[in-house]
């Protein structure tokens, strides 16, 4: 059953999770949610509720609620009155709005961050957007008999680019913006993987700089008056020109709040209630709690009438869960639509019993589409 494979991938992923938090000198560090989600966008009157769907699973019980609703053939945004969140954060596939298919083009956030028991709460905007463009690429020459080396501007080309920028409205360390570019051949289902994350695409900037990825055309970072750049010519089909470098790629490395926004979006990015999603119609009043092997998960789901973002009406419901794993303890809420693969805000928290205490807020300020 699905629900089975997501309990032990919640699992998988805590070993993993706790592994890299402590590479990376977090200790045991992740998060899911807390408290509840204040309003985003104008909003107008609830739907109507609904009896449960049937869900599989191991030691479940859900229970219904409200009347059954009245069934319609397409909602506000184009989706089925039974809608499940199938296909949270995939930013390469379109989406339906009123029956038209459109790709999320930019998306701008508002993150709020704690680290620790009874900690300060650190808030920053985050900035994505992706398009074509085009781009000078350069590459380093080398005389070999001499052993000099030259900058060359090897020309013009046509990439696909993604941005990203960290604005810090009550941080830790930062006292400037962070921002970054990365210049890719053509648009892919993995460099589209980070792209609707709130936080920088970490995994796709560093496998672009060592993996060898011979889509990467170039990487540019720029944090106050440090500047890091590399192209890499073989991209573009120049062979004979090695790649060019310029600046410190360990300024990253400088920055509190950048880890801290990676870390804490990690743990809440991957023990939120997201893949138990896909077996539930979101569109229906819910309530339920299944578990297995010491593994319990309680969660409700309320239809919440629509909200506008973006220019675009969308059906919304609130979700919320409680868990619990041995030691570790989450809670967390979220407005979510069934054809928008990002919740429009969540927030949660992620306790480790004596050690990580982790709360993390993320609410859609504005986003952008493009019709295809």
């Amino acid at each position: 059953m699905k629900r089975f494979r997501t309990v032990l991938a919640v699992f998988l992923v805590f070993l993993v999770f706790v592994s890299v938090s402590g590479c990376l000198g977090g200790g045991e560090e992740s998060p899911t949610t807390s408290e509840s989600p204040t309003d985003a966008g104008s909003h107008t009157t609830s739907a109507g509720t609904g009896g449960t769907t049937g869900g599989g699973g191991y030691s479940t019980t859900e229970s219904p609620g409200g009347t059954t609703p009245e069934t319609t053939t397409e909602t506000e945004t184009g989706t089925s009155e039974y809608a499940s969140w199938a296909n949270p954060w995939d930013a390469y596939n379109a989406i339906q709005i009123d029956g038209e298919q459109y790709l999320i083009t930019s998306i701008k956030y508002k993150l709020r961050i704690r680290t620790e028991e009874g900690g300060p709460i650190y808030e920053y905007e985050i900035e994505k957007s992706r398009k074509s463009t085009k781009i000078h690429v350069y590459g380093n020459k080398i005389d070999m008999e001499t052993g000099e080396q030259e900058k060359a501007d090897l020309g013009e080309f046509e990439v696909y680019e993604y941005y990203g920028k960290i604005t810090p409205i009550n941080a830790e360390d930062m006292n400037g913006t962070f921002e970054y570019r990365l210049w890719v051949t053509e648009r892919t289902s993995d460099t589209d993987t980070f792209f609707l994350f709130p936080s920088l695409d970490f995994l796709t900037l560093y496998a672009s700089l060592y993996a060898g990825s011979g889509n990467t055309v170039g990487v540019w970072m720029k944090y106050g008056d440090q500047v890091f750049e590399f192209y890499n010519p073989a991209a573009i089909g120049e062979m004979s020109v090695a790649p060019y470098q310029e600046g410190n790629i360990n300024m990253l490395s400088n920055i509190a709040d950048i880890e801290s926004i990676y870390m804490s979006w990690y743990g809440f990015y991957n023990f939120g209630f997201w893949t138990a999603l896909e077996d539930e119609n979101i569109y229906q009043e819910t309530t339920g709690s299944w578990g297995v092997m010491g593994y319990q998960y309680n969660y409700e789901v309320k239809p919440d009438g629509t909200m506008t973002i973006g220019g675009k009406d969308f059906k919304v419901s609130k979700v919320s869960w409680t868990y619990t794993f041995g030691g570790i303890t989450g809670q967390g809420e979220a407005v979510l639509a069934a054809n928008l693969p990002v919740p429009i805000e969540a927030k949660g928290v992620f306790i480790e019993q004596g050690g990580a205490n982790v709360f993390t807020h993320v609410k859609i300020e504005d986003i952008g589409f493009e019709k295809i």
